[in-house]
This record gives structure tokens, C-alpha cells and sequence, in this order.
């Protein structure tokens, strides 16, 4: 190990950290609290808080939390949009060693009853807007209240020395986020403060993020994208959270221009909409540096676009999960238009295998399971032994992703293993094929699917968002014809108006489209 990294013992591996770390989350807060106690932490509307506005009404639901006997590793549910009070409960749980279960805002009755009713939690606190989303008190096993936000009486609450100051571990779980179970029961990943404290770290020495830097936050607060790489990194750095219940192209950029947006992530197809939507040399932007993309490639035309209205604006890939605490790689600040489908690199505490189907690491350039390690990686799933052996092997996570690296350790992801396609003994990874076609410019989104054939198994079939409709099917025929083997050609095409069908955290789901799609041909 050299002078900034060491190892330790996590759970049932030997893990490089960082030797220069905080043990908690909330000593991160406090001490930027203390360091720039009038600065803005979070901005809701018309709301501005300050680190010491912020760190007072913490204090006082703290407070609040003794007086419900809440101890530490109890479970509670907060059920927000994104809103300044989740953030406070977020907060006051990191503080008390209280381990916070954030509720999607967009999630069913039956669904959240699932994930209360795993997590055991003993109190769920919501907004009184979203209580149709949750299931009586009867219905539950181990909730003493249900109890709904009420501003007056927080502020109440009297801000008083704690009666014993929780001891936090960094070892100890912070949060327990589900997987969004569209393929059977949600996962509830621990995730603690050494994940929390690490993924930050990486993003914020990488993004070379400040107390000055503004993020906007438009994607669910619920996962991991938003309570890690916005929430927790934009508050560690000391800068100011901005908060949007919802993503509008228009209120976005004025909101952006407005309060200085300089980092934020999001998928590809908003930066599309952004710029097919809106005119964005009528926003003053000059201050926003950080464009982080996942779950997608960015089409180049896309980007090509962005760098020519936005010069200040630098683009970056990152690759992550829930499982790996959000960044697993990211991409350098600064690369080569043909890695433009590459994820990037490993964090810089991270490893990642390519494995093949007999555990086995494959050479450079060939394709097998990625396997990921460090200290990002969360120690395994709530009350599921089952689950979490058969994920985390010898100190790594599978992560069900099919890629490969090249010879400069930049990694590309191709599909994931359930969702290779099967052509008549050929397998096809539906992301070479997406990937290829979004950077072609033409399109905002895509995606490739099976469709059942009696002779072949299953054809390809690419269904395909562009304002210009089939008007550019010849042109795709074209471009994959050119670049990809015959037996990777698709079969059919399909050209929709709508967005592609998503689950609450942006993500495509494929199986859903594969229903609609098909009896279309």
C-alpha cells in the first residue's frame, strides 16, 4: 500500500481505503457545518437552507427520535419526493445511527408494503400527499406509526444536548435501498458508512468537486444515483443541493441557469431532450463543467452538440449499481472520441474482473461477467443469506454485466447476461447494437430486444424514438450494415413517439417492451 491508501478488514474482505477518511457521514457534515455555517446546503423552491439552518433542524428531529425511543440500527421508512424535509431525515439517521429505507414516491401500496414489512422497520415518516401510497398500519408487522410531515411541528422540537451520543461505526449500515424487483422479490442492499464515504471520495477528488459547486437533483432521491452521487457527494464536498420533483426540459434549464447548475448526472436520452426541446444558447450555463451519463451510451451527436453550445461542459461516462454504492468506473476527464461506448476506468480503490462462465478471468479484449471489488462494494442484502452468497464471491460482487477491457484498462460494457439475445446459437449483445446506432446522432433513444422465432430461437428487433420517425430507417439499415456482421443485423424495426418504457429509476425495461412488442409482426 502506498501513502494515500491502506487495507482493511470489511466484513469477509481485504479491501485498499483510503487512508485520509472520515469514519462517518455525519462528521463529514459537521464539519463542514462548522467550516461554512451560513453557506446554502439545500435549495427547495423557494427555500434556501444553510449548513447551520440544516444541521439545527436535524438536531431537533433527533430529538424527536429519542422521544420515540428510536435506537441505534432501528429501521425507519421516509416516504418524499425531493423534498428539503427528506433530507433532514436522511441526516438526522446518519447522525443517530438510525438506518434510513427511502420509499420510491412512485412505488405502489403493495410494493412498499413488501420493503417495510422486510426491513422490520419500527416508524415510516411521509408526506401526507403520498399516503395513498402506503399500506394501513394493519397491514404492517412491525410499524409502531405511521407519522406525516408537519413542518410547525418539527421546528417545535427544542434543539437539546442528545442524552448518549450514538458511537457510529464505519462499518455500520447506513441505508438499505431495494433493487427495483422487476424480475421477482426487490433486494434490500446495506449499504454503509465506509460505502457512502468512499463512492464520495471518488467522485468528488475525480469531478474535483467544492463547497462551490451547485448540482441539481431530477432523478429519485430513493436511488442510488440520487441519495449517493447528488445527496451525499454534493454535501460532502460542502456545496449546495438543489432540488426538482420531477425532470422538465424548460423548468430544468431555467433552474439551471438561475441557481449556477455546475454538476449533476443524468441518462443520455435528458441531454437529448435538452437539446431537441429547447434552444439552449437562449440559457446562460456557463457554469455548469460537470455532465456525468450512465446506464446508456451518449450518442456523439449528442455530445458533439453539447461542446458546441455548452464549451465549458465536460461529459463523462460513469458505470455503477446499487451493489457498488454507484461509481464502480469513471471516465477520465479528458479522452478519446473512440472510447466514447467505454464506462472508463475502475475507481481508483475498486478492481473489476472479466470472468467466464467457470470462474475464471478471461484475457484482455475477450468478453465475461464483470466482478467488482473495494470498498464501494456493499458488505450483501438485508436478510438474505441465500441471495448474497450467491452474489458476492471471494470478496467480489457478480454483477450479471457482459463486457470487456481493452489493453489500457478501459472496460465496455455489452449487455447484461439475461438479456443476451439468442440467434440460432449466436449470442447477441443488444448494447454493441444499441450503442452503434445511438451514436449515430440520429436517434434519442433505442433499444434492442428479442422477438420469439419459431426457426431461429429469437430475431433481433430494434425499436427506435427519433423525432424524424422511419423517415431515417434507410440510413440505420445502412450504418449497421457497414459496421456490424450479418447475423447482428436487425430483423425488424420499430418507431415509437413515446419514451421508451422505464422503471421508477430510469431504467429501460426491456421486459415490458418485449410484451408490447410482441405480436407486432
Amino acid at each position: 500500500m502506498n501513502d494515500i491508501y491502506n487495507e482493511l478488514h470489511f466484513d469477509n474482505r481485504i479491501i485498499p481505503t483510503f487512508k485520509n477518511r472520515e469514519k462517518s457521514f455525519w462528521d463529514v457534515f459537521l464539519k463542514n457545518t462548522k467550516k461554512h455555517p451560513s453557506d446554502i446546503a439545500v435549495t427547495d423552491d423557494q427555500n434556501k437552507i444553510s449548513y447551520q439552518e440544516m444541521f439545527d433542524l436535524v438536531s431537533k428531529l433527533s430529538n424527536y427520535f429519542q422521544k420515540l425511543k428510536l435506537i441505534k440500527k432501528d429501521r425507519i421508512c421516509v416516504l418524499f419526493e425531493n423534498s428539503w424535509p427528506l433530507i433532514v431525515y436522511i441526516l438526522a439517521g446518519l447522525k443517530n445511527g438510525i438506518i434510513v429505507v427511502p420509499l420510491n414516491p412512485r412505488s405502489s401500496k403493495i410494493e412498499n408494503k413488501l420493503i417495510i414489512n422486510d426491513c422490520g422497520a419500527s416508524y415510516i415518516f411521509s408526506d401526507k400527499k403520498l399516503k395513498n401510497n402506503l399500506p394501513t398500519l394493519d397491514k404492517l408487522q412491525s410499524v409502531s406509526k405511521i407519522l406525516f410531515f408537519d413542518e410547525f411541528e418539527l421546528h417545535k422540537h427544542e434543539i437539546l444536548p442528545s442524552k448518549k451520543e450514538n458511537i457510529i461505526d464505519e462499518e455500520d449500515t447506513a441505508f438499505i435501498l431495494y433493487t427495483s424487483g422487476t424480475t421477482g422479490k426487490p433486494k434490500g442492499a446495506m449499504i454503509a458508512n465506509l460505502n457512502i464515504i468512499h463512492s464520495c471520495i471518488h467522485f468528488k477528488t475525480h469531478f474535483k468537486l467544492t463547497n462551490e459547486d451547485n448540482c441539481i437533483l431530477v432523478v429519485p432521491a430513493s436511488h442510488v444515483t440520487g441519495l449517493i452521487a447528488h445527496i451525499m457527494t454534493i454535501l460532502y464536498a460542502g456545496g449546495t443541493l438543489i432540488l426538482m420533483k420531477s425532470f422538465n426540459v424548460k423548468d430544468f434549464l431555467n433552474l439551471a441557469e438561475k441557481e449556477k447548475l455546475s454538476y449533476l448526472i443524468m441518462v443520455p436520452a435528458m441531454y437529448n431532450l435538452c437539446i431537441h426541446r429547447e434552444n439552449l444558447s437562449k440559457y446562460n450555463l456557463s457554469n455548469w463543467r460537470i455532465g456525468c451519463f450512465g446506464g446508456a451510451p451518449m450518442p456523439l451527436g449528442t455530445i458533439k452538440k453539447l461542446k458546441e453550445l455548452l464549451p465549458n461542459l465536460m461529459l463523462v461516462n460513469a458505470y455503477g449499481s446499487t451493489e457498488t454504492c454507484s461509481p464502480a468506473t469513471l471516465m477520465p476527464l479528458e479522452y478519446n472520441e473512440k472510447l466514447i461506448a467505454s464506462v472508463g476506468k475502475p475507481v481508483s480503490t475498486g478492481k473489476i474482473l472479466v470472468m467466464n462462465e467457470n470462474s475464471q478471468e478471461v484475457n484482455v479484449g475477450e468478453i465475461g461477467e464483470f466482478w467488482i471489488s473495494g470498498p464501494m462494494v456493499i458488505p450483501g442484502y438485508w436478510k438474505d443469506i441465500k441471495k448474497s452468497s450467491e452474489e458476492f464471491i471471494n470478496g467480489y460482487w457478480k454483477s450479471g454485466d457482459i463486457g470487456y477491457k481493452d489493453e489500457n484498462d478501459f472496460f465496455f460494457i455489452l449487455d447484461r447476461k439475461k438479456d443476451v439475445i439468442n440467434r440460432g446459437g449466436y449470442k447477441i449483445y443488444s448494447s454493441e447494437i444499441e450503442n452503434l446506432i445511438s451514436l449515430s446522432g440520429l436517434v434519442i433513444e433505442v433499444a434492442i430486444i428479442p422477438y420469439k422465432d419459431p426457426i431461429l430461437g429469437e430475431k433481433i428487433h430494434a425499436v427506435v424514438l427519433s423525432e424524424k420517425g422511419n423517415q431515417i430507417l434507410a440510413q440505420l439499415k445502412r450504418i449497421c450494415l457497414e459496421n456490424l456482421s450479418e447475423y447482428k443485423q436487425p430483423d425488424y424495426w420499430s418507431f415509437i413517439t413515446n419514451e421508451l418504457p422505464k422503471n421508477k429509476n430510469g431504467k429501460v425495461l426491456k421486459s415490458l417492451l418485449i410484451e408490447e412488442m410482441k405480436d407486432k409482426f
